[in-house]
């Protein structure tokens, strides 16, 4: 790792905006998880969404994670094995693609996505804004676009803990499905398994507020 930080140092970090649309920037410079990452710098918004520039030890690349409280993913877009060209990447993309990915994800949105009717529904009634302490923090008309042809169309998390709902909308397989979060652990919930938006929309006002509860009274 001293190698990795030797590299590092003399990075020049003047060309970064101090804040991009709603995430302000954060230069850390610093280890991170037992040593395991190195941390450069990472941008993050009121919500706790990180968008984040590291070395990753375990596979010994440096990469991009996209960190949010109920999950976390890897943009394979920015893999680099050397510092320098993983930070011309960096400069070319950074602002565009943090853009693309949590601030305007429309812009991910593939025409299965659009097709299957997610930016059109009026989906109000099945995923009303707060419910009880968990409030819905995405929703189908900004679905964030995962890896392996998933968007996250939905998510409800509890303030201040990594507790929640997040349904899932995967245009290879053509459906939706749901995972839990009860502080941080996850669960796979097939309540929610549906084939077409009217499907989902009946059981996510069938089940949601009793999963919902659930997901409160637990210890």
């Amino acid at each position: 790792m001293d190698k990795i930080i030797e590299a590092c140092k003399d990075l020049d970090y003047s060309w970064m905006p101090e804040r991009i649309g709603n995430f302000n920037l954060h230069i850390d410079k610093t280890l991170q998880n037992k040593d395991k990452e190195y941390l450069l710098f990472h941008y993050e918004n009121d919500l706790g969404w990180r968008w984040e520039a590291l070395y990753d030890k375990e596979v010994e690349d440096y990469t991009v994670h996209i960190n949010m409280p109920l999950f976390e993913f890897v943009d394979i877009s920015f893999i680099a094995v050397e510092a320098d060209k993983f930070w011309e990447g960096l400069q070319a993309r950074c602002v565009q693609e943090l853009t693309k990915m949590l601030i305007d994800p429309q812009q991910n949105f593939s025409h299965a996505y659009k097709v299957k009717g997610l930016t059109e529904w009026n989906y109000a009634e099945a995923l009303p804004p707060v419910i009880g302490n968990f409030t819905l923090d995405i929703d189908p008309h900004n679905g964030i676009r995962m890896i392996n042809g998933s968007y996250i169309i939905a998510e409800y998390r509890k303030k201040g803990e990594r507790t929640g709902l997040i349904v899932f909308f995967n245009v290879l397989r053509d459906e939706f499905f749901a995972e839990l979060r009860h502080k941080n652990h996850p669960e796979i919930d097939h309540y929610l398994d549906a084939k077409t938006i009217p499907e989902l929309e009946a059981v996510l006002l069938k089940h949601v507020p009793h999963i919902l509860e659930d997901l409160e009274t637990r210890i």
